[in-house]
């Protein structure tokens, strides 16, 4: 399945058969949970559309600069520029967008609890799959940490290495030009 945007990019899902379907630029949630609908018909198993989810989900926390169709029509009734965040519109249209986004999210959550279901009084799939994603982001944030120390470890050491580097040029130079004075100033008389 390949899904065409407004822009008449191509976007190859899965490897699926090529079939287009053309994305209204409403809000690429709602764009990235179709993918995932799309993928759910055809998937084997969680694997396969796991990237799909992961982009789904850390999509609904960004926000896109864009000026949706929603927008411009809320903005026109309320009569409101829309410059100010704090402004009716904006605000109804930031509750719409996501409520609109919890929706899909809870209606996909369904699909996928329906087509892999669990035993009665475990998690779901969804349950599951929402642990995992917590569980990679915190060992993400566990990781990025420990890089940031590492690296601060690293620059420390480098940092200590450059000043004894300095001071053993230092004194390197010191002793050559007190061996060059030692040397000029020597006794080559029989009197000295």
């Amino acid at each position: 399945m390949i899904i065409q945007l407004r822009s008449r990019q191509t976007i190859p899902l899965l490897g699926l058969l090529s079939r287009s379907i053309m994305v209204e630029p409403i809000s690429a949630t709602l764009a990235a949970i179709a993918l995932v609908k799309a993928g759910l018909e055809h998937a084997s198993d969680l694997k396969d559309i796991g990237a799909s989810i992961d982009n789904l989900l850390s999509q609904r926390d960004q926000k896109k600069p864009e000026e949706t169709q929603q927008q411009k029509t809320l903005r026109q009734r309320t009569g409101e520029d829309g410059q100010d965040e704090t402004s009716i519109s904006a605000v109804m249209d930031e509750v719409l967008a996501e409520k609109s986004q919890e929706a899909a999210i809870q209606q996909l959550a369904n699909e996928i609890n329906k087509k892999w279901r669990t035993e009665p009084g475990k998690p779901t799939t969804w349950d599951i799959i929402l642990k995992a994603r917590e569980d990679k982001i915190a060992l993400a944030k566990k990781n990025r940490i420990l890089k940031k120390k590492r690296d601060a470890e690293f620059f420390d050491t480098v940092f200590v290495w450059l000043k004894n580097i300095t001071i053993l040029s230092g004194l390197a130079i010191l002793c050559a030009i007190s061996g060059y004075f030692i040397w000029i100033n020597r006794c080559v008389d029989e009197t000295c």
